[in-house]
């Protein structure tokens, strides 16, 4: 029985190899359709790609439209009024003789001058315009009336124009080519003087002897030059002193240079005027030249105004030393002493008192020959939150000759105290 199950065992032992061996070299067949085992299947083919859609080109950027060159807008306004008293004056109301410019009604609350200004600027163009009324514009239309022809424009422009209290100070554009280089057209104020027709921006209120000798206003044209950050210069071609139309064929030509070094405090400015303005054709060329020098020191400022005109035979001189002190930013004090010779009735604003009789201002007795003038004027200001202020201001004028007045009696002097009230923005 052993020997027999021996004999299974080896057997069975001896036939395993053979059948391992079988399985390993003849495979079994895989059924119909099944996929080879034994060698990968190759893989499909991929359709054909079409061909992607092209996206639409991006819409372009709407065009960022130019910007217009920004404006700078500038405004200012001034309301000037006074109380003057004459004490030459007989009857009180007598208001003081020349050469008193703009101050010239006496026992009278008057308004003086009230002026709007108005300016536009941008880079290649700007505008400016100063309209005003009040005595002041009155003195300058009854002055300008007399020097401005009718010549082609209608019969009446001349007495509808300056014949009241409504005044066109300035009215100018300027064209600016270059940063350096400027073009005005139209109505602009003088450059001669240390004084100018606005109260508040003068250190005193009363205006000098030499400011009622030049020109006020100009209209024409002007070019301006900034030679340097010091150093201005400019030139004009304009009717002549202070008329519109002009009375002549003649035109007058200016020139300015102004130097004021920045951080000094210093101005130097020299003006002058040349041209004839004789109503008739030829004429004598009336010549101009005016000085000015300020300076400020600390809480101090000095300035002297020099001016000569010559016209034909007759001429004047004068000069100015004026000062100011501001002891605080409420209180300041300011004087001024001038001198004035003239020769052969040369002093006065063509001959001719500017001050109208309608506001009780009599002429100076006489042109007619030599005359030496001078005055002495004391202020004192006080100033309320930078935009208004008080001035008490006391003045004297005097003459080597009878031109001043009171009560129909000629004599050398005259004196007068006046309250002024400003303000301005």
């Amino acid at each position: 029985m052993r020997n027999s199950m021996a004999s299974v065992l080896a057997f069975v032992v001896g036939l395993t190899p053979l059948v391992a061996f079988g399985q390993a070299e003849t495979p079994v067949a895989a059924p119909a359709g099944a996929p080879d085992q034994t060698t990968p299947a190759p893989a499909p083919a991929a359709p054909p790609a079409s061909a992607a859609p092209a996206e639409p080109p991006a819409p372009a950027a709407p065009a960022t439209p130019v910007a217009p060159p920004p404006i700078a807008f500038t405004w200012e306004a001034l309301v000037d009024a006074y109380y003057m008293y004459n004490f030459t004056g007989n009857p009180s109301t007598q208001g003081p003789a020349a050469p008193r410019q703009f101050d010239v009604a006496a026992n009278s609350f008057s308004l003086n001058y009230a002026k709007l200004g108005v300016g536009a600027d941008t880079q290649y163009v700007a505008f400016r315009m100063d309209l005003g009324a009040g005595h002041t514009a009155a003195i300058i239309n009854a002055n300008s009336g007399g020097l401005s022809g009718t010549g082609p424009v209608p019969a009446g422009l001349t007495a509808s124009q300056y014949a009241n209290d409504f005044l066109v100070q300035q009215a100018f554009a300027t064209v600016k080519p270059t940063t350096w280089l400027t073009f005005d057209a139209g109505r602009f104020v003088t450059t001669a003087s240390a004084e100018v027709i606005e109260s508040n921006k003068n250190w005193l209120y009363s205006r000098s002897m030499l400011y009622y000798g030049v020109p006020l206003l100009h209209t024409g044209l002007r070019v301006n030059v900034t030679a340097s950050p010091s150093l201005k210069l400019q030139a004009s071609l304009v009717n002549g002193w202070n008329n519109d139309p002009d009375n002549n064929i003649g035109k007058t030509f200016g020139a300015n240079a102004t130097y004021a070094p920045p951080d000094l405090g210093l101005n130097v400015s020299v003006t002058t005027y040349i041209g004839k303005e004789a109503l008739a054709s030829g004429g004598d060329t009336r010549i101009l030249l005016d000085g000015v020098v300020t300076k400020d020191i600390a809480q101090a400022s000095v300035g002297l105004n020099v001016d000569y005109l010559k016209n034909g035979s007759q001429y004047w001189v004068g000069a100015a030393a004026m000062g100011k002190y501001a002891f605080t930013d409420l209180f300041n004090v300011a004087g001024r002493f001038e001198l004035l010779s003239s020769k052969a009735g040369g002093y006065g604003p063509l001959g001719v008192p500017a001050a109208p009789a309608a506001f009780g201002t009599p002429p100076v007795t006489s042109y007619a020959g030599d005359a030496v003038l001078y005055e002495g004027t004391l202020m004192g200001g006080l100033t309320v939150a930078k935009h208004f202020e008080l001035r008490l201001e006391l003045r004297g004028d005097f003459a080597n000759q009878d031109l001043f007045d009171k009560g129909g009696v000629a004599r050398k002097n005259q004196f007068t105290g006046l309250l002024a009230f400003l303000a301005y923005f």
